[in-house]
């Protein structure tokens, strides 16, 4: 079990479908995770907080996004501007939206330019599982795993699916998924087409987006693949700043490719993977002053080896290097603002896995070596004790980093050459429980940053002048029993801006995420409840800090399977029409009927 989940995090999940599929309810003992550590461990064995959303959560849930599939994760707020498709924004406990590594398939889908992710254009097709690890990772990642990493891993099946839904707004989805074994060559194919015009005018968001993946068995322990992943989106922006904007678009287009290597021979494994990410963004404003518009091509080429030895199961230790090269060009309605600037790094990297009876020590040590900022070391520490009777205590220390963007480093009249990277140290001590089917977690942490980019007040370049804190306390219960699934969090998270003396903006002190989901016969019955407490917001039309006041969300979800190949399904998003506005401004939207056929062949 251990090398299969292994295998899917270097080679894209090329196996985990098949094994998930035959587990009719997810246990919490076998879970085992693969983004907290360079080896693959079960969760309980890691001195971090990971939590898993599975495939089955996600077919449940009808979760179609990123966004909305970690939308109920502890720790996480999502902040959308409006309905689907709008500019998106993700806080990790309190960290900035750039400060989360995204990785799909291993691979970091944040932007050279800014650092951002837009987590509005990220499809869940053909997804696996989702891992999200709180707190630094820089100690295995390098740069934006400050706050923490979301890890999407595709999967694998026998057949396909295709799913045809429809709804309010002119909202229309098709999506397939399908797979077969050729040989010593396992093929797999996703993707959908996605069209709708939103609850406003010019609120239009569509999506095309196709993955393609194969994995060549060259003898028994050695695998090569190919995975490629193209990403078209196009949405409208209906307002800026509390004014209409009826003709202002963004069109995104996306594009990966992958060639992963794995060879496990005996105690020793090798994991290697080259990559390349394209991103190409167009922005248009035909009614604005000076008819605005700009285009941006970024790309990111990144190579990356693991070397692990393992001469039992009490002891493992890894190695690796990672070399990536970051480039971008942008230009406006006013000329060219970044000409092929780029970006060199070059990291060596280390973690050793120690177990001592019933305690369990991890350490990992990395350094970058940027030809722009310089030098930065990351470390990580952490111990997982088993006290007996289910319970488990754990603590750890790390320290993490986020490297100046292109953007930040040379855009013109805003750019600084001399930044260095954003700083951050966490700990994080908590304990749980696993017994009967319950799961029962509380974790406390606290990070402080350093250095961190912000505009200077009188030169409005980029400076590091930033200092920021953030602790809290997460607190979980779920319970998995027979037809029935339920999990119940809440967060309580305080942040501070230690120059302003102000909590950091879209933060909400208090959230809660109630999920609940019952498997009777032939139906899959789904409720959830996402409640965000009051939080302090940017008002666009004033320019000043005000509190966007609190909101529950709720959804419903079912399916049924009335034939062997035929599964009708519905959702209802906001079933209780709940006002509310994500960020400040942007009313999101009302209650919205979906309903749909899911065909398996």
């Amino acid at each position: 079990m251990r090398h299969i989940l292994l295998l899917a995090g270097v080679l894209g999940g090329g196996l985990p479908a098949i094994v998930l599929a035959q587990t009719a309810v997810p246990t919490f003992e076998d879970a085992l995770v693969v983004s907290a550590s360079l080896d693959a461990e079960e969760r309980g064995a890691v001195p971090a907080t990971v939590t898993v959303v599975e495939a089955e959560e996600l077919e449940a849930r009808q979760a179609n996004s990123l966004a909305e599939a970690i939308g109920v994760v502890p720790g996480v707020t999502v902040a959308q501007s409006g309905g689907p498709g709008q500019q998106t924004s993700l806080f990790l406990r309190g960290g900035e939206s750039d400060q989360t590594l995204l990785l799909w398939n291993g691979i970091p889908l944040n932007n050279p330019y800014f650092g951002g992710v837009n987590w509005q254009f990220v499809s869940t097709d053909g997804v696996a599982r989702i891992e999200v690890v709180r707190g630094p990772f820089s100690a295995l990642y390098g740069s934006n795993a400050l706050g923490g990493v979301v890890q999407v891993f595709t999967g694998s099946r026998q057949g396909g699916t295709v799913r045809l839904e429809g709804g309010e707004n002119g909202y229309g989805r098709a999506g397939v998924a399908a797979g077969a074994d050729l040989g010593p060559v396992r093929l797999d194919v996703t993707g959908h087409v996605r069209r709708g015009d939103g609850e406003l005018p010019n609120s239009f968001f569509d999506s095309d987006e196709l993955l393609a993946r194969s994995l060549w068995s060259i003898r028994p322990g050695v695998q090569l693949g190919l995975l490629v992943r193209g990403n078209d989106a196009s949405s409208g922006i209906p307002q800026s700043g509390g004014q209409p904007t009826p003709r202002r678009t963004i069109d995104w287009k996306e594009r990966e490719i992958a060639v992963p290597f794995r060879a496990a021979l005996g105690t020793w494994e090798v994991e290697a993977q080259l990559s390349q990410t394209l991103f190409d963004s167009a922005f248009r404003d035909p009614d604005s002053l000076f008819n605005q518009a700009s285009d941006t091509e970024s790309e990111g080429l990144r190579g990356r080896t693991v070397v692990t030895w393992r001469p039992d199961e009490s002891f493992w230790v890894a190695a690796g290097s990672e070399v990536e090269r970051l480039e971008v060009t942008d230009s406006s309605s006013f000329g060219i603002n970044l000409d092929g600037a780029r970006q060199r790094t070059w990291a060596a990297f280390g973690q050793a896995s120690w177990g001592v009876g019933p305690v369990r020590l991890d350490l990992g040590l990395r350094r970058d070596d940027n030809d722009v900022y310089g030098a930065k070391t990351s470390l990580r520490a952490g111990a997982v004790a088993a006290l007996g009777g289910g319970f488990r205590a754990r603590a750890s220390y790390g320290e993490a980093f986020r490297a100046p963007s292109l953007g930040e480093l040379y855009f013109p009249f805003y750019g600084n050459p001399e930044l260095r990277p954003e700083t951050g140290a966490t700990w994080e001590v908590g304990i749980e429980r696993e017994a009967n089917g319950w799961r029962f977690a509380l974790v406390g942490f606290q990070t402080r940053q350093r250095n961190l980019i912000d505009s200077h007040p009188v030169t409005f370049t980029a400076v590091n002048i930033g200092r920021a804190e953030s602790q809290g306390v997460e607190a979980e219960v779920s319970f998995t029993r027979g037809i029935y699934s339920l999990r119940l969090d809440g967060t309580r998270l305080t942040t501070e801006n230690l120059d302003t003396g102000r909590p950091l903006l879209r933060r909400p002190e208090e959230s809660a995420h109630f999920v609940l989901t019952a498997r009777p016969d032939a139906w899959t019955l789904n409720f959830e409840a996402r409640w965000v407490g009051d939080r302090p917001d940017l008002d666009e039309s004033t320019f000043t800090t005000a509190t966007n006041p609190s909101y529950l969300r709720l959804d419903l979800a079912a399916q049924w399977q009335v034939r062997e190949h035929f599964a009708p399904y519905a959702r209802v998003e906001n079933a209780a029409d709940e006002e509310y506005e994500a960020v400040l401004g942007y009313p999101s939207p009302g209650r919205t009927w979906i309903g749909g056929l899911a065909v398996v062949f």
